[in-house]
Protein backbone atom coordinates (compact mmCIF):
# COMPACT_ATOMS: atom_id res chain seq x y z
CA UNK A 1 0.00 0.00 0.00
CA UNK A 2 1.46 3.29 -1.11
CA UNK A 3 0.90 6.52 0.82
CA UNK A 4 1.54 10.09 -0.18
CA UNK A 5 0.74 13.50 1.27
CA UNK A 6 1.03 16.91 -0.32
CA UNK A 7 -0.15 20.43 0.29
CA UNK A 8 -1.82 21.72 -2.84
CA UNK A 9 -0.37 24.66 -4.72
CA UNK A 10 -0.82 23.58 -8.32
CA UNK A 11 -3.47 20.82 -8.33
CA UNK A 12 -2.61 19.42 -11.78
CA UNK A 13 0.90 18.45 -10.62
CA UNK A 14 -0.38 16.59 -7.57
CA UNK A 15 -3.25 14.87 -9.37
CA UNK A 16 -0.68 13.52 -11.81
CA UNK A 17 0.39 11.16 -9.01
CA UNK A 18 -2.74 9.16 -9.78
CA UNK A 19 -0.90 7.66 -12.74
CA UNK A 20 1.07 5.46 -10.35
CA UNK A 21 -2.01 4.18 -8.52
CA UNK A 22 -4.68 3.54 -11.15
CA UNK A 23 -4.70 -0.02 -12.46
CA UNK A 24 -6.45 -0.49 -15.80
CA UNK A 25 -8.08 -3.69 -16.93
CA UNK A 26 -5.86 -5.53 -19.48
CA UNK A 27 -8.94 -6.16 -21.63
CA UNK A 28 -10.33 -2.66 -21.16
CA UNK A 29 -13.84 -4.06 -20.85
CA UNK A 30 -14.71 -2.88 -17.34
CA UNK A 31 -15.11 0.84 -16.46
CA UNK A 32 -13.25 2.17 -13.43
CA UNK A 33 -15.66 2.54 -10.53
CA UNK A 34 -15.24 6.00 -8.99
CA UNK A 35 -17.03 6.97 -5.75
CA UNK A 36 -16.87 10.38 -4.11
CA UNK A 37 -18.24 11.76 -0.86
CA UNK A 38 -18.00 15.54 -0.83
CA UNK A 39 -19.04 18.30 1.54
CA UNK A 40 -19.99 21.34 -0.54
CA UNK A 41 -19.56 23.09 -3.88
CA UNK A 42 -15.89 23.91 -3.39
CA UNK A 43 -14.93 20.42 -2.27
CA UNK A 44 -16.86 18.88 -5.16
CA UNK A 45 -14.80 20.97 -7.56
CA UNK A 46 -11.62 19.54 -5.99
CA UNK A 47 -12.94 16.03 -6.53
CA UNK A 48 -13.89 16.95 -10.08
CA UNK A 49 -10.20 17.47 -10.83
CA UNK A 50 -9.45 13.94 -9.65
CA UNK A 51 -12.34 12.57 -11.67
CA UNK A 52 -11.08 14.35 -14.77
CA UNK A 53 -7.64 12.85 -14.35
CA UNK A 54 -9.01 9.35 -13.77
CA UNK A 55 -11.20 9.69 -16.87
CA UNK A 56 -8.17 10.69 -18.94
CA UNK A 57 -6.19 7.73 -17.65
CA UNK A 58 -9.07 5.33 -18.25
CA UNK A 59 -9.46 6.32 -21.89
CA UNK A 60 -11.76 3.94 -23.73
CA UNK A 61 -12.16 1.81 -20.63
CA UNK A 62 -14.27 4.62 -19.19
CA UNK A 63 -15.26 5.59 -15.66
CA UNK A 64 -18.49 4.92 -13.80
CA UNK A 65 -18.73 7.66 -11.13
CA UNK A 66 -21.11 8.04 -8.22
CA UNK A 67 -21.26 11.26 -6.21
CA UNK A 68 -22.63 11.49 -2.68
CA UNK A 69 -23.17 14.72 -0.77
CA UNK A 70 -22.08 14.16 2.81
CA UNK A 71 -25.13 15.73 4.43
CA UNK A 72 -27.35 13.19 2.67
CA UNK A 73 -25.63 10.32 4.46
CA UNK A 74 -27.98 11.17 7.33
CA UNK A 75 -30.64 9.22 5.42
CA UNK A 76 -30.36 5.47 6.18
CA UNK A 77 -31.23 4.57 2.58
CA UNK A 78 -28.62 6.89 1.12
CA UNK A 79 -26.04 5.71 3.63
CA UNK A 80 -26.65 2.07 2.70
CA UNK A 81 -26.35 2.82 -1.00
CA UNK A 82 -23.17 4.84 -0.47
CA UNK A 83 -21.64 1.94 1.46
CA UNK A 84 -22.56 -0.49 -1.30
CA UNK A 85 -20.90 1.57 -4.03
CA UNK A 86 -17.72 2.10 -1.99
CA UNK A 87 -17.43 -1.64 -1.33
CA UNK A 88 -17.04 -2.17 -5.08
CA UNK A 89 -15.13 0.99 -6.02
CA UNK A 90 -11.72 1.14 -7.64
CA UNK A 91 -11.21 4.78 -6.60
CA UNK A 92 -12.78 6.36 -3.51
CA UNK A 93 -12.48 10.10 -2.96
CA UNK A 94 -13.29 11.96 0.25
CA UNK A 95 -13.35 15.69 -0.40
CA UNK A 96 -14.15 17.92 2.57
CA UNK A 97 -13.33 21.37 3.88
CA UNK A 98 -12.95 20.26 7.47
CA UNK A 99 -9.76 18.64 8.74
CA UNK A 100 -10.61 17.89 12.37
CA UNK A 101 -14.02 16.26 12.53
CA UNK A 102 -17.04 15.19 10.45
CA UNK A 103 -20.65 14.10 11.12
CA UNK A 104 -21.20 10.63 12.57
CA UNK A 105 -22.84 9.19 9.42
CA UNK A 106 -19.56 9.73 7.58
CA UNK A 107 -17.72 7.51 10.05
CA UNK A 108 -20.48 4.90 9.79
CA UNK A 109 -20.03 4.95 6.01
CA UNK A 110 -16.24 4.69 6.01
CA UNK A 111 -15.98 2.04 8.71
CA UNK A 112 -18.63 -0.17 7.10
CA UNK A 113 -17.36 -0.28 3.53
CA UNK A 114 -13.73 -0.63 4.61
CA UNK A 115 -14.58 -3.81 6.54
CA UNK A 116 -16.58 -5.36 3.72
CA UNK A 117 -14.63 -4.61 0.56
CA UNK A 118 -15.24 -7.04 -2.31
CA UNK A 119 -11.75 -6.37 -3.66
CA UNK A 120 -8.42 -5.44 -2.12
CA UNK A 121 -6.91 -3.39 -4.94
CA UNK A 122 -7.86 0.25 -5.14
CA UNK A 123 -7.13 3.80 -4.10
CA UNK A 124 -8.44 6.12 -1.40
CA UNK A 125 -7.91 9.83 -2.10
CA UNK A 126 -8.41 12.41 0.66
CA UNK A 127 -8.80 16.06 -0.35
CA UNK A 128 -8.91 18.13 2.81
CA UNK A 129 -9.38 21.87 3.09
CA UNK A 130 -7.23 23.78 5.52
CA UNK A 131 -6.62 27.49 6.15
CA UNK A 132 -3.25 28.90 5.15
CA UNK A 133 -1.01 28.07 8.12
CA UNK A 134 2.73 27.43 8.05
CA UNK A 135 3.49 23.82 8.86
CA UNK A 136 -0.17 22.82 8.95
CA UNK A 137 -0.83 19.07 8.97
CA UNK A 138 -3.75 17.00 7.75
CA UNK A 139 -5.53 16.87 11.11
CA UNK A 140 -7.54 14.06 12.59
CA UNK A 141 -9.50 13.32 9.41
CA UNK A 142 -6.33 12.73 7.42
CA UNK A 143 -4.97 10.44 10.12
CA UNK A 144 -8.27 8.58 10.29
CA UNK A 145 -8.51 8.04 6.54
CA UNK A 146 -4.92 6.83 6.44
CA UNK A 147 -5.88 4.13 8.96
CA UNK A 148 -9.00 3.28 6.92
CA UNK A 149 -6.91 2.85 3.77
CA UNK A 150 -4.41 0.65 5.58
CA UNK A 151 -7.15 -1.55 7.00
CA UNK A 152 -8.83 -1.93 3.61
CA UNK A 153 -5.44 -2.52 1.91
CA UNK A 154 -5.89 0.46 -0.38
CA UNK A 155 -3.27 2.84 -1.71
CA UNK A 156 -3.65 6.26 -0.09
CA UNK A 157 -3.16 9.79 -1.39
CA UNK A 158 -3.74 12.84 0.78
CA UNK A 159 -3.78 16.38 -0.50
CA UNK A 160 -4.33 19.53 1.58
CA UNK A 161 -6.25 22.28 -0.19
CA UNK A 162 -6.16 25.99 0.57
CA UNK A 163 -9.68 27.16 1.29
CA UNK A 164 -11.23 30.00 -0.65
CA UNK A 165 -11.62 33.18 1.49
CA UNK A 166 -15.38 33.05 1.10
CA UNK A 167 -17.42 30.02 0.17
CA UNK A 168 -21.10 29.35 -0.17
CA UNK A 169 -22.23 26.01 1.14
CA UNK A 170 -25.33 26.03 -1.06
CA UNK A 171 -25.25 23.21 -3.56
CA UNK A 172 -26.10 25.11 -6.75
CA UNK A 173 -25.42 23.70 -10.17
CA UNK A 174 -24.08 20.40 -8.88
CA UNK A 175 -25.01 18.62 -12.08
CA UNK A 176 -24.01 21.53 -14.30
CA UNK A 177 -20.44 21.14 -13.01
CA UNK A 178 -20.21 18.01 -15.17
CA UNK A 179 -21.42 17.35 -18.70
CA UNK A 180 -24.53 15.37 -17.83
CA UNK A 181 -26.68 14.11 -20.66
CA UNK A 182 -30.06 12.36 -20.62
CA UNK A 183 -30.51 13.15 -16.93
CA UNK A 184 -33.31 11.35 -15.10
CA UNK A 185 -34.58 11.48 -11.54
CA UNK A 186 -34.91 7.97 -10.14
CA UNK A 187 -36.01 7.40 -6.55
CA UNK A 188 -35.05 10.93 -5.67
CA UNK A 189 -31.56 10.62 -7.20
CA UNK A 190 -30.43 12.41 -10.33
CA UNK A 191 -28.85 10.08 -12.86
CA UNK A 192 -27.22 10.92 -16.15
CA UNK A 193 -24.47 10.01 -18.55
CA UNK A 194 -20.99 11.42 -18.20
CA UNK A 195 -17.95 9.96 -19.93
CA UNK A 196 -19.25 7.35 -20.33
CA UNK A 197 -21.65 6.91 -17.41
CA UNK A 198 -22.41 8.52 -14.08
CA UNK A 199 -24.80 8.72 -11.20
CA UNK A 200 -25.12 11.91 -9.19
CA UNK A 201 -26.76 11.15 -5.90
CA UNK A 202 -27.79 13.96 -3.63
Amino acid sequence: MKQNQTRNRRPSEQIALLDKHIVLSPKGDSPISFVCVYEDTESREWAGEVFGRVSKLAGRQGVRPTWWRMSNLNSPGVLAAAVSTAMRADVIVVSVRAAEGLPLPFYAWSSTWSQHRFQTAGLLVALLGEPEQPGAKSGRIGDYLRVVARGARLDFLLELRDLAPETNGAMKGEIDGQSVENAQVVNGHTRGRLHPESAVRE
